[in-house]
């Protein structure tokens, strides 16, 4: 259940912004809303399902602050993770790492942008070899970035211009070229600025910014609490 919820949300198979109510999916599911609203809950954590009160519950929007979160998280543990991983790798992982880029090509020639990202996130988790544990935390805090990629590459139809960027990676990897792999890869997962904008035009009901003030804080005038605290400090 909760499984099949987040694979549908990340895939935007569910969009963002879409209700989402118990009833409709333990009907779907053919189950009790026990495990539908113990998935509502876990989902709820990872911030890819919000909760209105009086209305229910949403696929949650993708919030732009929390993909530069995410990008941050990612922006430092993978790098982290190529060094070590140029300093120990084997032949089994450069022949996984191009059996990867030719499932890539191949998504990409079909146009299943959704498998293609399967593979793009299998291709980077090669670096994470012996840190399983810095992958699954990356993996599972980053689902609205996920989701904001997976939106790029459908929009801009960029699988082949990525493809071409992870054989150049590859190369890079291959002849133990640290500088430059590392130099390839910033550039590779960090265009979020040229990106942002463009979505926002295009998708505007999938996206929030929780940075933005919250428009029912009205400042109404009321009691300061600065006499109230010197008063205080003169009653001791």
């Amino acid at each position: 259940m909760y499984t099949s919820l987040r694979s549908s949300i990340l895939s935007l198979n569910l969009v963002p912004g879409t209700m989402v109510s118990e009833n409709d999916i333990s009907a779907r599911f053919k189950v009790s809303r026990t495990p539908v609203r113990e998935a509502f809950i876990a989902l709820s954590k990872e911030y890819l399902i919000t909760v209105i009160p009086q209305k229910g519950s949403m696929v949650s929007r993708i919030d732009f602050t929390r993909v530069e979160q995410e990008l941050f998280i990612r922006e430092n543990l993978e790098p982290a993770a190529l060094k070590q991983f140029l300093k120990n790798y084997d032949s089994s992982h450069l022949a996984e790492m191009e059996k990867q880029i030719e499932l890539q090509i191949e998504a990409v020639r079909n146009r299943d942008f959704q498998r293609f990202l399967q593979y793009d996130n299998q291709f980077h988790k090669i670096f994470f070899n012996n840190q399983e544990v810095a992958w699954e935390a990356m993996e599972n805090m980053c689902c609205h970035y996920h989701r904001f990629r997976l939106l790029t590459i459908l929009l801009e139809d960029r699988g082949s211009d990525l493809v071409e960027e992870h054989k150049k990676l590859f190369y890079k990897v291959k002849q133990k070229d640290a500088e430059g792999a590392l130099s390839l890869l910033e550039s590779h997962i960090h265009k979020l600025n040229i990106e942002e904008p463009m979505l926002k035009k295009l998708f505007p009901d999938y996206f929030v910014d929780s940075s933005r003030a919250e428009p029912f804080n009205v400042d109404f005038g009321g009691l300061s609490l600065q006499p109230l605290v010197k008063e205080a400090w003169r009653s001791l």
